[in-house]
């Protein structure tokens, strides 16, 4: 049996909005997020299934055209690819659970040349984190991923994390060509993204720059 304390889990960050990871299973991911008055979550698109669910406080959850005040007591859901938009105007702090359930897995493809072969990889070597940015940092990331993942020919973007105690990342960013990786790299999603990063780091990043040959997999 494991028991989550919600409350011991609440996280607002230094800009009045913070993400805790409370499950994070193959098919089910539970996030509680924390805005404080005046704060929001950008409007994004679902990459799952989602329920929502106010653990205290008042938000504005919207869709699309539609918006409801919601507070503890209802579950809100939406399928995947809808829009979403969440807005505290409220005078107190708001806590609300994010439960994304994706879809099974489905099969394992042919191991060998598990990638296509010319896709354009940027491998970025991140400078070290500052002291108790971490959980920060990969708020940030899984954020930026899936702002940068709407832009043409994205592929994929992977983090790296140290393994004995470092404090430095990396991570891997997949597109299916360069130019639709320049593309990206001038937007100014990526040069807003990558401002919001500046506090966390210790210095620039390192991007190193490949094309992809040969990719084999094992089942």
């Amino acid at each position: 049996m494991d028991v989550i304390d919600l409350k011991s889990r609440e996280v607002f960050g230094d800009e009045g909005r913070g993400v805790a990871v409370l499950v994070e299973e193959p098919n089910l991911m539970i996030r509680q997020v924390g805005l404080e008055p005046g704060k929001e979550v950008p409007v994004h698109t679902t990459d799952a299934p989602v329920t929502l669910q106010v653990v205290h406080g008042e938000g504005i959850f919207s869709s699309g055209e539609e918006s409801i005040r919601m507070g503890p007591g209802k579950l809100l859901r939406l399928p995947e690819g809808a829009s979403m938009a969440v807005r505290n105007e409220s005078a107190n702090p708001l806590v609300f659970l994010v439960i994304k359930t994706p879809s099974a897995p489905g099969p394992v493809r042919d191991p060998v040349l598990g990638a296509k072969p010319g896709t354009f990889i940027n491998l970025i070597d991140f400078a070290p984190l500052k002291p108790g940015k971490e959980e920060a940092f990969r708020v940030w990331f899984h954020h930026s991923s899936e702002v940068l993942a709407k832009h043409p020919g994205f592929v994929s973007r992977t983090l790296l994390g140290p393994i004995e105690g470092g404090s430095r990342y990396a991570a891997v960013v997949e597109h299916e060509s360069k130019e639709t990786f320049m593309d990206m790299q001038l937007s100014d999603d990526r040069e807003e993204l990558f401002r919001q990063a500046e506090p966390l780091i210790l210095g620039p990043s390192t991007p190193h720059f490949f094309e992809t040959l040969l990719s084999y997999r094992n089942k």
